[in-house]
């Protein structure tokens, strides 16, 4: 009985954070019956071990994931998953904290919720069983007695008959009335320093004296609830504050998340549609003034506000079935600016539509096992897969979720953005997929930062237009937006061309002139090519300038850049951002949709950036400038004849370990030799050494070297020497052995016909590293590169049976030895791979290693 009770608790351990399961799908796991299991959960929660989540059909979490919000008293609370999850979480951990629970203190503006918060909190505490079913809930303003503290302590503590003019009999306090359960003081600021210090003196002890007695002390047990509106360091003694161990903080109105405004003012009306059994229209411009309603009265002024604009609008129309609000039933000084979320309906009668939750948290976790497995191996296989998997939420996508205001903003900005300035007019079908994630506050349980560098080295163009729109959208979660951005680069991935070399930049005067040509050109290429920025008519110049050298400096312009204008000082740009570029810069000062057309689409055939900057001065009667480019910072340039996907990849590894000053710059090999053959110097002022995988044979004036020659001491050393001011002996000994592997890779990938590169070079350098200990031995590049070599494709020949069968006996005590730790030191392979590594292959390692031991 005790194991299955441990299989019980064991699978409930095993489950997600913020997962819950049924009795019954926890049976079926088990292959138990439900009673048993039924039986174990009552005895776990009893023991403390589970959660129970107060549903129908009930369920269960681990406590460590015990989401809080779940619980009845909090289901309803507006913003339990968002803006109040954490509060939600203290005060809940302080209502079960034994053996009475903690004190707490809700701070916020007027009208925030600290009295509903504090009515949540006694139901939840009646809920988990900490309190009675019937204990008292005792509340005291003590702003309505602030001036007059005697009989606030007479209220509190209660006196004797006798203790003052009046007191005809003994009474009772509030502290005696809530004995077994809570006492809410609101405005506990306005309490005397010597109520303060009576009452602390009561958390302490648990006793006090009624006023008029001070030598029979009376006894409660009371769990008290305070809140204030002033800064509680600024207002309650600190020996007071010292009692009250948690501390809580509510945000204003407008500080809330888009939705929860949305949700607060949906429920709002929904409260008077019910009181005047009416259906209530709210027209899109009442909904958008009232979500950004800005007003120290916070909720409890919306609130009035609604009450006040329903019973205008119910005046007007009180024998129609529906009364609509509109901007005129508002009693509002202002009006903000107008933001577009939809009408809204409330309807007394209409029954809330079934979202299949349980179903879409199954589909959520898969899609981030998706999303773990395509940040550790990124091909486009795991690419597919995990579109496949996000696209697939479609199906539990409703109308009912989709006739939300925050919807509404959604899709305009979706469209706005992404289809038509991003010119990706075929993705209008992600748009409902995304919105289902970010309406969810989806936060995948993987490794974002890995994530985030796959995603950035594979797919930087994608991930720039997901970007671009989610700085538009409005956050609801800050861990959640940026999860979404990489998640929707991965979908636009399927329509964004990544191997367009160039970029290019629009700056123009007006509110939207810029974005409107990036538009057109955009579209009309079918595809992401130009980014825009707008110039309104009364910015300054560095204001702009400031703008576009954050945008440029996210970007790759090795390749070239192409900034195109309009007339007058914005000319002056080319001038202000060339620190920020690492190639040629082509100015055109003439910014129209035909000749960015006409740039764009030789951007996209990626024409040589040379081709494109030659006939943009030949063929536009306009101001055209070209500037031969060079980084201003101090770099490393890789230059690789294989082409340049290489070089990019060899510059991944260097920059990794190399201070963020210094940047490490992919060139084009072909670039390189027209640079040398030009006799252009000045491109490399700020070069600390070029790396190429190839000998430059002509006299050049800076550092170089071929990438191979790390393969023996000489360049090693050559290397380091260059490496040693930025990078320790650990860091360089690290950057060499992932150079070697990176070349390795290469090699061993053309020769092995089914293993995988990665895994047999990671265990090759676990073997390489345990002769080095056992030897003491310090092997060089070349001498690696071999053994990586040889060592993987030996463990291919074992496994496809290709070894010789010859029997080989060692001939000297030092090889009978080094027998014996290769051995040892090639178990773990044999184990896995189920191969035996035989004398002959044993006699060939000793051939490669018999001069160094």
């Amino acid at each position: 009985m005790k194991a299955a009770k441990e299989r019980v608790l064991k699978q409930i351990d095993e489950l997600p954070d913020n997962v819950t399961i049924a009795t019954s799908e926890l049976a079926e796991k088990l292959n138990l019956s439900r009673s048993v299991v039924s039986h174990y959960l009552n005895q776990l929660l009893k023991d403390k071990k589970v959660q129970k989540i107060t549903q129908r059909p009930v369920r269960w979490a681990k406590i460590s994931a015990a989401n809080f919000s779940d619980q009845a008293a909090f289901k309803n609370v507006i913003g339990n998953s968002g803006s109040l999850k954490k509060a939600i979480a203290q005060i809940s951990a302080a209502a079960a904290y034994p053996p009475a629970g903690l004190n707490v203190l809700i701070t916020g503006k007027s009208g925030v919720g600290k009295s509903f918060l504090a009515s949540k909190l006694y139901t939840y505490s009646k809920e988990i069983g900490v309190i009675g079913k019937k204990a008292p809930y005792i509340v005291l303003n003590c702003a309505n007695y602030a001036n007059n503290p005697e009989l606030v302590s007479s209220m509190l503590f209660g006196y004797v008959q006798g203790a003052f003019t009046g007191a005809d009999t003994d009474k009772e306090g509030l502290l005696k009335e809530a004995d077994g359960g809570y006492l809410f003081l609101d405005e506990v600021h306005r309490l005397s320093s010597e109520n303060q210090e009576k009452l602390f003196s009561f958390i302490d002890s648990g006793e006090f004296y009624k006023m008029g007695d001070n030598a029979h002390a009376c006894k409660a047990n009371v769990r008290l609830i305070m809140a204030t509106t002033e800064k509680p360091e600024a207002v309650l003694l600190p020996t007071f504050l010292r009692r009250i161990p948690v501390r809580i903080k509510l945000p204003d109105y407008i500080e809330r998340p888009i939705d929860e405004r949305l949700q607060l003012i949906n429920s709002l009306f929904l409260h008077e549609a019910h009181k005047i059994n009416k259906k209530i229209v709210i027209d899109q411009k009442v909904v958008s003034a009232l979500l950004q309603l800005k007003h120290t009265g916070n909720i409890g002024y919306l609130k009035n506000i609604v009450k006040v604009s329903c019973a205008t609008a119910y005046h007007d129309s009180s024998s129609s079935e529906t009364i609509t609000l509109k901007l005129k039933d508002l009693d509002l000084a202002s009006l903000p600016h107008f933001k577009d979320y939809g009408a809204l309906t409330v309807d007394p009668n209409e029954k809330a539509q079934y979202v299949p939750r349980i179903s879409l948290t199954a589909k959520l976790l898969e899609i981030t096992s998706s999303l773990q497995k395509l940040s550790t191996d990124f091909t486009n296989a795991n690419l597919n897969a995990c579109r496949l998997q996000i696209q697939a939420l479609n199906k539990f996508i409703t109308q009912g979720m989709l006739a939300s205001g925050l919807h509404v903003q959604h899709n305009y900005l979706f469209k706005k953005i992404i289809t038509n300035q991003y010119g990706l007019n075929k993705t209008d079908y992600l748009e409902p997929v995304m919105y289902v994630l970010y309406e969810r506050h989806f936060k995948p349980n993987c490794d974002k930062e890995k994530l985030t560098e796959v995603i950035t080295t594979h797919l930087p163009r994608s991930l720039h237009v997901a970007s671009k729109f989610y700085e538009k959208l409005s956050v609801l979660d800050e861990e959640s937006q940026t999860s979404l951005a990489l998640i929707l680069a991965l979908l636009l991935s399927d329509h964004v061309d990544e191997n367009i070399q160039l970029r290019g930049l629009m700056v123009a005067h007006g509110e939207s002139t810029a974005t409107s040509i990036q538009a057109v050109v955009n579209s009309l290429c079918g595809n992401y090519v130009f980014d825009a920025i707008d110039m309104p008519i009364d910015a300054d110049i560095a204001t702009i300038i400031n703008e576009a050298n954050k945008l440029i400096s996210s970007f790759n312009t090795t390749n070239g850049f192409i900034l195109m204008v309009d007339m007058g000082s914005l000319s002056q740009l080319y001038s202000q951002i060339s620190a920020q570029l690492d190639g040629d810069l082509l100015v055109v000062n003439n910014l129209t949709t035909l000749t960015a057309l006409d740039l764009a689409l030789k951007m996209k055939q990626n024409l040589p950036f040379k081709q494109i900057a030659e006939k943009a001065d030949k063929d536009y009667d306009i101001g055209v400038k070209y500037y031969e480019g060079f980084s201003q910072s101090m770099n490393i340039l890789v230059s690789c004849i294989s082409g340049l996907g290489i070089a990019e990849k060899i510059s991944d590894i260097i920059r990794d370990y190399l201070p963020a000053s210094i940047k490490v710059i992919p060139l084009g090999y072909n670039s390189l030799k027209e640079k040398i053959a030009g006799k252009k110097w000045s491109y490399f002022d700020r070069t600390l050494f070029v790396l190429t995988t190839i000998d430059l044979t002509e006299k050049v004036k800076f550092n170089h070297m071929n990438l191979y020659d790390i393969l023996d001491s000489s360049g090693e050393n050559k290397l380091k020497k260059w490496l040693s001011p930025y990078l320790t002996s650990k860091q360089m000994e690290n950057f060499n052995n992932q150079l070697l592997r990176f070349f390795s890779k290469e090699g061993i990938s053309e020769r092995l016909s089914f293993l995988n590169p990665d895994v047999v070079l990671s265990e090759v350098e676990t073997i390489n590293k345990k002769y080095e200990d056992f030897y003491n031995l310090r092997l060089d590049g070349k001498v690696k590169l071999n053994l990586y070599m040889h060592i993987a494709l030996m463990i291919e020949r074992s496994m496809m049976h290709n070894t010789t069968e010859v029997e080989v006996e060692p001939k000297s005590d030092k090889e009978k030895g080094f027998f014996k730790i290769t051995k040892s030191i090639f178990q773990p392979i044999e184990i896995k791979y189920n191969i035996k590594v035989s004398s002959y292959e044993m006699s060939l390692l000793y051939e490669l290693f018999k001069q160094f031991i």
